[in-house]
């Protein structure tokens, strides 16, 4: 699948997009290491959902972008409302896994009537000082995901196998690191605890089985400050869950995001 693009007036930026299926509008919000091409997760809700996957400032093709965001939440939370607005919409249903997850919960916090229900799946963005998870900025330059995946084997058949050559799937992953860096390190504490009681949309919180980045314990400390949330578990997961576990992934979107 070909990426779209459009252009925000508001802020003169190129936004690079993926986008697929029908029925209500469904806002994906990306991984620390960007989006793997049109997931097969994506394809899945696609089949329920207006499927609309885009990279943030900073990731893949927007890489350049980077410098002109600023680190907290508020540039974030702008642009992807600023998104919906250029695409006609104005909500959807917003996903999110790892610091798309703590992007959804700002766009939901700070923009409450773009997001109708809301799904955080491993969510970044909290510091847990008993429950602090493996650093994904800390593993050898060579093997930098691989801590993401229960499976590390996957990395080499997911993240990396649509790039022309080895090197340049490494340069692609350190750049989306890069990325993410900005707005995790060197403590991923964004301060985003604060923000969360605002949120009024139905949330659901999702944490993976075997995420050694995000603790089971930061799934009940995101539950507790989100008033009304539910809470579950993927089983047999890693940090992105929607690379293992694309059936169960989307499955568990659907049934939250089309319940009442």
């Amino acid at each position: 699948m070909d990426l779209r693009t459009v252009r925000i007036p508001a802020s003169g930026r190129t936004v690079h997009y993926y986008r697929a299926g029908q029925g209500q509008p469904l806002l994906y919000l990306h991984h620390v290491a960007g989006l793997a091409g049109f997931e097969p997760a994506l394809a899945r809700l696609a089949e329920s959902f207006d499927v609309i996957a885009p990279f943030a400032p900073g990731w893949g093709p927007s890489k350049d972008d980077l410098e002109a965001i600023d680190r907290g939440p508020l540039d974030l939370t702008l642009h992807h409302g600023d998104l919906l607005e250029a695409l006609g919409l104005e909500s959807a249903n917003v996903v999110g896994i790892s610091i798309g997850a703590w992007m959804a919960a700002e766009l939901a916090a700070i923009l409450p009537a773009r997001v109708r229900r809301l799904v955080l799946v491993n969510p970044l963005g909290i510091w847990l000082e008993d429950a602090q998870g493996a650093d994904p900025f800390a593993q050898h330059p060579l093997e930098m995901t691989r801590v993401l995946f229960a499976d590390p084997e996957l990395r080499e058949s997911t993240l990396l196998k649509g790039h022309p050559s080895p090197v340049e799937g490494l340069i692609a992953e350190m750049l989306a690191l890069r990325a993410s860096a900005k707005f995790l390190w060197p403590i991923p504490d964004t301060g985003v605890a604060a923000r969360l009681p605002r949120i009024r949309a139905a949330t659901l919180v999702v944490t993976s089985e075997k995420d050694a980045v995000v603790p089971a314990a930061h799934g009940p400390a995101w539950q507790k400050l989100i008033r009304g949330s539910k809470l579950t578990v993927l089983p047999a997961a890693g940090h992105l869950a929607e690379l293992e576990q694309p059936d169960a992934f989307a499955a568990l979107v659907r049934e939250f995001a089309l319940r009442g």
